[in-house]
């Protein structure tokens, strides 16, 4: 009995100095304090392993994650997205003159926590909004999530995963020092370390929770607020404890709505105090503050009708060009990139941008040593947009070599394009870009083969694709080996359009080379229907598959060898010979599994409406253009319905479709 008090005395304490360590940001006990705490705790625990219990802090990390996450439908209720708003007119249009709460709406991974009798049981991805992935392992290394609430409630709460820009700068320093390639942002970052299979790497992150609401229900609560203070006496950082990188007031607050101007002014305070966030954030959420309002208004198929998100324009930077360097990527087009003073944009520090091309170089009147404007776009590539006013009338702008800049070859501009070209297919940096591409994730998907690798690789001799099936990677460390050698080992089961997309085609994207997988068995048998596969893929992308086949002829033959480049016969089935393209929400899944229901079927899904076109397949919610193009080629139309009895299948039980998560 002396064991069993105090281990829940240490258990209690060292929960206490958790969260007022991670959530409050306060330091209750020195390093060393809380340290011996926790040793002493983990030695009465091993004497005593009867009384291990999971929600005790040292059981925060468990074992890894084997095979694939389990799917857990959301029982209570569906996981929706928000509408997103972009004026304080169309706000107010949406939700009228009410009190609202304002809160931040941070950019990262939606999770759904449900909790008995106080205690942690399951931890959810929002998934496509009725089922996720069950990540209660990797949620637990999540220091604020309370594994053990300050009561023992019955509660369902919903939140945020999400990566402090703190914690995200600092990885990506030290993934640039080791030669890998950095993190594109932080919403990516925690998304994606959520689903890491290793408990251990995982709390490795830092990865950060929010709560801002619960599918419980609470007779004695009325108001959003008064849930998010009682989220907070549970245990959890809520939408007011964000951290920030300075002091500033909560960006969330809760007022009445009055009139545009009033809530215009809002927005501006509220843009302010955001950039003190240490957490990305991509807009605001206004939530009607009564619940009993909520509950009246309900919720729709996709988003409910309580609340809605304002989305911020883009961030613009003012810095300094340092100086302009040229990239070559793998079909040997040269891209001038700016070199910035580092600058903090959304969130991140910024030292590379875009310039795209000499054309745009001169539109923005660009020169080194100049003041720019940078902003992102769609909140994660950096690209100069302006040039100060002040810079505007002064010495020439830049321009770009006449050479190559790694193998010295005279660069070319070919009659119509705006990019410039180096025209020697065994430059370097082509070779290596070739190599990055094919190896890839949206190509083969070899496991490991990262930038460093494939210098190493090249170091060694390997100059083509075939080169990385037969070189003998005796250099490499035991370790990394053994990823290689089992990652090339699977590449010849990939799908047929994933070896299409390796082979680096300009212009043969991934979407096209599915289509033309999943219609022919090889790039012979597409030209052999020469008509077709023109109509499909256009003349110019038909003439680039063209010109690399004549002179890659015998690399191709080395690949069709190695990995095969031909499939065994088209995908039979009741679509087989028709071509279909999809408009609107669908009720039966995402676009991507019902394209992939219409491949399996045979038939073939192409991204816009033409003549040639055999259905357009309407969901909800669709716009006039597709339908107008259909109506104009006399195309027919059909309900998803329809398109499932075609394939003498019964129609999926309707779901929510996927959405960017909240």
């Amino acid at each position: 009995m002396e064991a069993n008090t105090r281990i829940k005395e240490l258990r209690k304490l060292i929960d206490q100095y958790n969260y007022q360590y991670y959530t409050l940001d306060a330091s209750p006990a020195t390093d060393a304090e809380y340290d011996k705490l926790y040793r002493e705790l983990v030695d009465l625990e091993r004497a005593n392993p009867e009384l291990i219990d999971p929600c005790s802090p040292t059981q925060r990390v468990g074992a890894k994650v084997k095979g694939d996450f389990k799917k857990v439908k959301h029982a209570d209720r569906r996981m929706l997205s928000l509408d997103n708003m972009y004026t304080a007119a169309e706000v107010i249009k949406f939700l009228g003159t009410e009190e609202v709460m304002l809160e931040p709406k941070i950019d990262g991974a939606s999770m759904k926590l449900v909790y008995k009798a106080g205690r942690l049981i399951q931890a959810i991805t929002r998934g496509n909004g009725m089922e996720g992935d069950d990540v209660t392992s990797n949620a637990k290394t999540i220091m604020t999530v309370p594994v053990v609430l300050s009561e023992p409630a019955d509660i369902t709460v919903v939140g945020e995963v999400y990566m402090p820009y703190s914690v995200f700068n600092e990885a990506n320093l030290k993934l640039e020092k080791e030669g890998f390639e950095p993190m594109a942002n932080p919403r990516n970052a925690a998304s994606g370390a959520i689903k890491l299979k290793d408990p251990q790497e995982v709390m490795s992150r830092r990865l950060q929770y929010c709560a801002y609401g619960t599918t419980t229900d609470f007779p004695d609560i009325t108001t959003q607020v008064q849930l998010t203070d009682y989220l907070e006496v549970l245990g959890f950082q809520s939408v007011f404890m964000l951290p920030t990188t300075g002091s500033c007031q909560s960006v969330a607050d809760c007022f009445l709505i009055e009139n545009e101007r009033e809530l215009e002014q809002r927005i501006l305070a509220a843009a302010k105090s955001r950039e003190k966030l240490d957490l990305p954030t991509d807009g605001l959420v206004f939530k009607i503050n009564s619940i009993a309002k909520q509950h009246d208004l309900g919720e729709g198929t996709k988003y409910p009708n309580y609340a809605c998100a304002y989305k911020f324009p883009p961030e613009r930077k003012l810095t300094t060009l340092l100086d302009i360097t040229v990239q070559v990527g793998r079909t040997g087009k040269v891209t001038p990139v700016a070199e910035l003073k580092p600058v903090v944009l959304s969130g991140t520090v910024v030292r590379r941008a875009s310039l795209c091309n000499q054309d745009e170089i001169e539109r923005l009147r660009v020169a080194v040593g100049d003041e720019v404007y940078v902003e992102k776009s769609a909140e994660i590539i950096p690209k100069v947009v302006g040039v100060s006013h002040a810079d505007s009338a002064k010495k020439p702008v830049y321009k770009l070599p006449a050479h190559c800049p790694c193998c010295k070859t005279k660069l070319v501009k070919p009659e119509g394009y705006v990019d410039s070209f180096c025209p020697n297919p065994d430059c370097d940096d082509q070779v290596f870009e070739r190599l990055r591409h094919a190896c890839g994730k949206s190509a083969l998907d070899i496991d490991g083969c990262g930038e460093v690798l494939v210098r190493e690789l090249m170091n060694h001799g390997v100059r083509k694709l075939s080169d990385v099936f037969t070189v003998n990677p005796d250099f490499l460390k035991p370790s990394v080996r053994k990823r290689f050698e089992a990652g090339r080992a699977t590449s010849s089961s990939q799908p047929l359009w994933r070896k299409f997309h390796a082979l680096g085609i300009d212009g043969f994207g991934a979407t096209l080379c599915q289509e033309v997988a999943s219609r022919w068995s090889s790039l012979t048998s597409a030209f052999d229907d020469d008509a077709a596969f023109t109509d499909l893929i256009g003349k110019s992308v038909w003439n680039n598959i063209y010109d690399y086949s004549m002179k890659n002829a015998v690399e191709l033959n080395a690949l069709d060898n190695l990995i095969g480049l031909s499939a065994t016969s088209t995908t039979d089935g009741p679509l087989k010979g028709k071509t279909f393209c999809i408009t609107g929400e669908l009720m039966s899944g995402s676009r991507g599994e019902v394209s992939r229901r219409i491949e399996d079927a045979g038939g073939v899904v192409k991204s816009s409406v033409g003549r040639h076109l055999s259905y357009l397949v309407q969901g909800t919610e669709t716009g006039q253009v597709k339908r107008n193009k259909a109506k104009q080629y006399g195309v027919p139309v059909i309900t998803e319905q329809q398109l499932y009895e075609m394939m003498g299948q019964k129609m999926p039980t309707p779901k929510v479709l996927e959405e960017r998560e909240y």
